[in-house]
């Protein structure tokens, strides 16, 4: 399964309690290696500093993992769309965590 890039025309990030925000770069949809029956929901998250990680959860059997990654291709275009836009007028919508974030997105029917 893959997303649909609704989710693009908008500035999502997530707030750390120290502070420092991720935005979010990319995000997909997929079947879960580990119960084989649930979805799992991976996204890739940014710094300002250019550090990333992926955020990945499965809705049936809540395997979830955290790892630092690398920004492939489409996740360095997302990262330039987004400097572009948190120096212009595009406010940015901030959540405390990263899933009731994609939820959101989700419910709107971004996601």
């Amino acid at each position: 399964m893959t997303s649909t890039d609704g989710w693009r025309r908008e500035v999502i990030a997530v707030r750390r309690p120290s502070g420092c925000a991720r935005y979010l770069l990319g995000v997909r949809k997929e079947a879960c290696p580990e119960c084989a029956t649930g979805t799992r929901t991976v996204s890739v998250w940014g710094t300002v500093k250019g550090f990333a990680e992926e955020i990945a959860w499965c809705r049936h059997c809540f395997n979830a993992t955290c790892a630092r990654v690398g920004l492939g291709p489409v996740e360095r275009q997302q990262w330039s769309v987004l400097r572009t836009a948190l120096s212009g007028a595009s406010p940015a919508t901030y959540w405390d965590a990263v899933r009731p974030a994609l939820e959101d997105l989700e419910r709107r029917g971004l996601l």
